[in-house]
């Protein structure tokens, strides 16, 4: 496989036949466990490759198979939110929280949610629960400012 050769598009489509040729394998041999793996990895190829549908359609199925990892509901959401669907990556990041209630990635990604709805009073408040979590997230001060400024909390 020379995926030089074939410029960063042609490597993207050979990777992702490599995958879902990985996928049938799996499935037609009951390895669900590996058939997960490569769900994951074929969701991220489709969200860098902005195919979101796609990458929906492998996180929502890797989640289902693995549904208490927090991180498959992270990435589902995430992609949701790439594609403009911040409603439904709510419940993504819910699950994810549900899951593990300190993980402050999702938290953040559930701020910048409810920004992009404008829920703004809901944004600062998942922003200063990620600020929290990981005091380190300085960036995430500037998030809250710009939210807290859409709605118009001066106090």
């Amino acid at each position: 496989l020379d995926l030089h050769a074939a410029g960063r598009e042609g490597a993207l489509v050979k990777l992702k036949n490599l995958l879902h040729q990985a996928k049938a394998y799996d499935e037609a041999n009951g390895n669900l466990e590996s058939s997960v793996d490569v769900l994951e990895i074929l969701g991220v190829v489709c969200n860098v490759s902005r195919e979101f549908d796609e990458a929906v359609e492998c996180f929502r199925a890797a989640a289902g198979m693995r549904p208490d990892d927090h991180q498959l509901w992270n990435k589902l959401g995430a992609t949701l939110a790439n594609s403009n669907r911040s409603d439904e990556a709510q419940e993504a990041y819910q699950n994810a929280l549900a899951i593990k209630p300190k993980y402050a990635r999702s938290w953040l990604n559930m701020a910048i949610a409810h920004s992009n709805l404008q829920n703004y009073d809901e944004a600062s408040r998942c922003y200063l629960q990620t600020l929290s979590l990981n005091p380190g997230a300085v960036h995430v001060w500037s998030y809250l400012r710009i939210s807290l400024t859409c709605s118009e909390k001066w106090d």
